[in-house]
């Protein structure tokens, strides 16, 4: 027979293991996970402080199509990361049924 403290550390054990698994399994985890991913293989594809560089030294009206330039230029993986990445926020904004723009909003 188990005793009173045994019982309700199995019991708390199971309530502790099935708030893991749904928070584990939650909408907003899952995203985090791939976009964070997503980030670390686009900082490892990509030298951020040269695109940061590359961008300053644009005049302000070829801001515009300095970055259609970079975007034309890169590489297939880049792009495939920059697309998850795009991806995964809109995918998160449906899963959670955000307004994309707050103020256009319907009374």
């Amino acid at each position: 027979m188990k005793t009173a403290t045994q019982l309700k550390k199995g019991i708390m054990r199971r309530v502790y293991y099935t708030f893991g698994v749904r928070l584990a399994t939650h909408p907003v985890t899952t995203h985090a996970v791939v976009l964070v991913l997503s980030f670390f293989i686009l900082a490892r594809l990509v030298h951020v402080a040269a695109v940061y560089r590359n961008l300053m030294q644009a005049q302000v009206g070829e801001l515009g199509m300095r970055l259609v330039h970079m975007l034309t230029e890169a590489d297939f993986a880049t792009l495939l990361a920059l697309t998850l990445i795009i991806f995964t926020c809109l995918s998160l904004q449906w899963q959670l049924r955000l307004p994309m723009f707050r103020y256009m909003r319907t009374a």
